[in-house]
């Protein structure tokens, strides 16, 4: 994530500074950022001034006094509140006062984060999504103390990259992540009660989407959403219902395609995956565990049902003040999520296809797992 922000900025003409944690981790950044330099070098992206010019921009450090006259500081390490909190002490040691502090963080709480920090009004999140360099969606997230002026600036920062900035507030998952993990969740429903991966995955490309929702946690890597799950575990609503379908799978030491297997199975250098029996034997385990009588899914009833998953969660984001309106998470998803941009997004699709069918739809999902959701308002019944 790091070196893909890294690439972004440099790509804009940007001097850029990465900060590792020892001398070799900082060469193998400079490695990674000039293999990506030259890979926009043979696609014609650059030509060979601009390749050098940009790789005479990069300087990789593994000292904070390297980043000392920067004019904003992004972190990208991994998901530690601790970690996050001992990077930003430490930059706050050798930055300017009006030096701008973001977060790249993907759930956690930027104002946990950057308790302590001073000059809290500098700090905000600014979260990149992966590969950062060729995404385009940008959420821009105002922590408590955050200023416009901060707020301006990110958003100049992003636009400068051509990237599409969109305001969040702090939640867990901000906009993107917290309408994803409704969705998967909604996923793994499907899957305990009768349909299977492949199913799910075609229905959702057949609406338009890039990847369904198995194939795409295979391809991010499954441990990212265990450790999410993990995290939750302390706060999740008792009354919600659990499948630990993907628990189980993990626990096989299936992550995804870079292990090898996930949902899916991956031969050697395989492009794409293959329907595993030992998946779905696992799957069909669970049912039998649980006493669900599995039952069929029509293509119609998958996309209906995590749709008005997406449009419900995103209602909420507006609700609750998250998200400035139903078109910002339209952007988002669209943006940074690979839903069809010729459909709109999920909360024109609801506009689309009338509140009625999406309340239909949330009743549906309600009585087969009650307590496990909360509805808009904008959805209620009257």
């Amino acid at each position: 994530m790091g070196c893909g922000i890294a690439m972004a900025c440099l790509l804009s003409n940007r001097q850029v500074v990465i900060i590792e944690r020892d001398a070799d981790a900082a060469d193998t950044a400079r490695q990674t950022v000039t293999s990506l330099l030259k890979g926009a070098l043979a696609r014609g992206k650059i030509n060979q001034a601009g390749f050098d010019n940009r790789l005479a921009a990069l300087v990789t450090s593994d000292t904070y006094g390297s980043a000392a006259d920067v004019d904003l500081a992004l972190e990208a390490v991994f998901e530690d509140l601790d970690v996050k909190r001992t990077v930003f002490g430490d930059l706050a040691e050798v930055v300017g006062p009006d030096t701008l502090l973001a977060t790249n963080t993907s759930y956690l709480n930027p104002d946990e984060i950057f308790e302590g920090t001073p000059g809290a009004e500098r700090c905000l999140g600014i979260h990149f999504f992966s590969p950062a360099h060729i995404m385009k969606l940008v959420e821009v997230v105002r922590a408590s103390n955050t200023s416009d002026a901060a707020l301006a600036s990110a958003f100049g920062f992003a636009s400068a990259l051509r990237k599409t900035p969109v305001l969040a507030g702090i939640c867990d998952g901000f906009i993107g992540n917290r309408i994803l993990a409704a969705y998967r969740r909604a996923a793994e429903y499907l899957l305990a009660d009768g349909a299977l991966p492949h199913e799910v995955d075609a229905a959702m490309r057949a609406f338009g989407m890039a990847m369904g929702p198995f194939e795409a946690q295979d391809q991010a890597g499954l441990q990212i959403a265990l450790a999410n799950r993990r995290r939750q575990d302390a706060s999740r609503n008792p009354a919600e219902r659990y499948v630990d379908i993907s628990d189980r799978i993990c626990a096989l030491d299936r992550f995804g395609k870079r292990s090898g297997a996930g949902w899916y199975a991956y031969a050697d250098g395989a492009k794409h995956g293959e329907r595993d029996p030992i998946v779905e034997t696992l799957i069909q385990t669970y049912a039998q565990e649980m006493s669900i009588s599995r039952r069929s899914f029509s293509e119609g009833d998958i996309q209906t049902q995590l749709l008005a998953v997406m449009a419900n969660e995103g209602a909420r984001l507006v609700e609750e003040g998250i998200a400035e309106n139903a078109a910002a998470i339209d952007v988002v998803k669209c943006a940074g999520y690979g839903f069809p941009r010729w459909r709109g997004g999920p909360m024109h699709w609801a506009a689309t296809v009338g509140h009625e069918a999406v309340r239909s739809a949330l009743t549906i999902l309600e009585t087969a797992s009650p307590g496990s959701w909360t509805r808009a308002g904008v959805f209620q019944y009257e």
